[in-house]
């Protein structure tokens, strides 16, 4: 078994596997084999080259699997009232719970695929094409069923319902759902110059998986028919504990008294474990890093040495417990268009896409976080603002990075979306020595997912007040008044970016906010108004000075109430100072 970095310090190359699922490794352990065998002795690659990698896709026979965390939504929104205090507790608590998911998932020879928010999604997978059937392909392909079953149900009865307590919280517990789809599948590879590489999964099972994940509320396991079919190869239907049934799925309850058809199969050398014993050399470890986002691999060499600097416990674990809080500006684009997945043919679309967002990311030095395809599209999601690339206003950066992205994809795609907001976020470590990622978690990119899928955004831009706050003097915004979004009890602001402001359009800004007597016009903010003015009133009659202080996260508007202030306070005879 390859040593994992569970001693007190890890090393930097002992992790790296850790953050690529067990088919990228074995995608590039083959590809290091093959290209080492194949190639003469005098044109083999150094570990610094590496061999090319092209976009491609493998197809398989899968059982495919999400855990959704019900819940998170409602937590993340309430938390974010808090300020940054509440996104550190919002990480912590989802990292315990997640590493509890992850933990199960690995015990259950899992493969774990993504890591989407609060979501998680993993499979068990035949390689090779599926058109072909026969009794023996038929089983196995129910046993992966199988496993993939008692798994979700083993989720069900240890993880089901998780209790939380948080001061002040009217959230206690957090619960989970489950879906199963099971069918041709495709292991995609897109990226590359002048970004890294991604791996997705789509296909007839990604697609049975989007469907029934829906129908299953906290505390159920939904099943799709397809999956159902395969299922019944190897166990007997009618021995199965079914809570409900309809036209799509069935929710499975439980397998205690389930009968066998077959009796099961022998153990073999390909079991999942043995994946874990291959010996990863340097040109390995080089091939799965271009699989991983470079903010990860920056802050794990970071935490090491840190850890190292200070004497710290530096096992995998521990580096994983390392918290940071940043406020980050987050980009999510919804390309509708590549739904669905019948073959290799869309693999150029899907290579356009990652193309055109990665040089984008590239010029105004963004963080691609994944790629990732359901039944209602391709999703991107990148971040400006972590480590190492922040920046002292990273939603400039974030909205000329959209309309960059914007204004390509309406030559490439009829359907697509873009939503953009920013706030402060969480970054931190999930799951164990085995499999592991950096998770960036917050109530802005749950609100970036709610403005991206809006129907203003098609085919353009949405974002919320905070980047607007930030960005108002630098792009020509089209207010677009308030909207209700899931997860909010109150509407919320939304504008979207049109364009770069040029010198004329800022200096026309510029006079707007003045009448033709020099006072300041100010739009919205009626409360804070009233309270200001009140405020200098009851100064102008009161026998001593008081101080009046404003505080807020950045991105509020703050400078503009301060500047208000100022000509409010020397209107009532008042003499002004402040610091910021």
């Amino acid at each position: 078994m390859t040593n994992m970095p569970n001693g007190p310090i890890a090393n930097f190359d002992q992790a790296i596997p850790n953050f690529v699922s067990k088919h990228v490794r074995k995608y590039c352990d083959d590809l290091a084999r093959n290209s080492f065998v194949s190639a003469p002795k005098r044109k083999q690659h150094t570990p610094a080259q590496g061999p090319q990698m092209q976009p491609g896709v493998l197809e398989g026979f899968a059982a495919v699997v999400m855990v959704d965390v019900s819940g998170y939504s409602k937590l993340s929104s309430t938390l974010a009232e808090r300020g940054p205090i509440g996104a550190e507790i919002l990480g912590k608590t989802m990292k315990d719970y997640l590493d509890k998911i992850i933990h199960i998932i690995l015990l259950h020879g899992g493969d774990i695929v993504k890591f989407v928010g609060d979501a998680v999604i993993f499979y068990w997978k035949i390689p090779g094409t599926v058109d072909t059937s026969g009794s023996e392909k038929d089983l196995a392909r129910g046993e992966i069923v199988l496993k993939a079953c008692n798994c979700c149900l083993d989720l069900l009865t240890q993880l089901g319902t998780y209790n939380i307590d948080i001061p002040d919280c009217s959230t206690k517990e957090l619960r989970i759902h489950l879906g199963i789809g099971a069918g041709k599948i495709y292991d995609i590879h897109v990226g590359g110059s002048p970004g890294r590489w991604e791996h997705f999964v789509a296909g007839d099972a990604v697609s049975q998986l989007s469907q029934v994940l829906d129908l299953a509320k906290a505390g159920e396991l939904a099943v799709s028919h397809q999956a159902l079919k395969w299922f019944g190869c190897v166990m007997d239907i009618d021995t199965v504990n079914i809570g409900d049934y309809d036209k799509r799925c069935i929710l499975l309850s439980g397998l205690e008294a389930a009968r066998r058809k077959v009796p099961p199969p022998t153990p073999t050398d390909h079991d999942e474990l043995d994946l874990w014993e291959i010996q990863t050399g340097t040109l390995n470890i080089e091939l799965y890093k271009k699989f991983i986002n470079h903010s990860a691999i920056f802050k794990l060499q970071a935490d090491i040495n840190q850890s190292k600097l200070f004497r710290l416990e530096s096992s995998l674990a521990d580096l994983m417990s390392l918290y940071e809080l940043r406020q980050v500006s987050t980009l999510f684009i919804r390309v509708g268009s590549l739904s669905k997945w019948e073959g290799a043919e869309f693999i150029e679309e899907a290579q356009d896409a990652i193309s055109v967002v990665q040089t984008a990311l590239q010029k105004y030095e963004g963080s691609l976080r994944q790629f990732n395809v359901d039944d209602k599209g391709a999703s991107i999601l990148a971040f400006f603002g972590l480590p190492p690339l922040a920046h002292e206003n990273d939603a400039i950066y974030c909205i000329k990075a959209g309309l960059e992205v914007k204004d390509k994809f309406r030559d490439l795609f009829d359907h697509f979306s873009i939503g953009i907001t920013t706030g402060v976020v969480s970054i931190g470590g999930v799951g164990n020595s085995i499999r592991t990622e950096y998770a960036v978690m917050g109530d802005s990119i749950n609100m970036a997912a709610r403005l991206m899928m809006h129907h203003e955004a098609q085919e353009s831009i949405l974002c919320d007040e905070k980047s607007y706050n930030l960005c108002d003097r630098d792009f020509v915004f089209e207010k677009l008044g308030r909207t209700k979004v899931k997860g909010k009890a109150k509407p919320i602001s939304i504008f979207r970016p049109k364009a770069v402001s040029t010198e004329d359009s800022q200096a026309r800004r510029a006079n707007i906010e003045t009448n033709s007597s020099g006072n300041l016009v100010m739009f919205g903010r009626h409360n804070e108004r009233e309270a200001i003015i009140k405020a200098l009133e009851t100064q102008t009659r009161a026998d001593t000075s008081k101080i009046l202080t404003f505080q807020a996260d950045g991105g509020q508007g703050l400078s503009t109430l301060v500047k208000f202030t100022q000509i409010e306070a020397i209107r009532h005879g008042c003499c002004p100072w402040y610091e910021m």
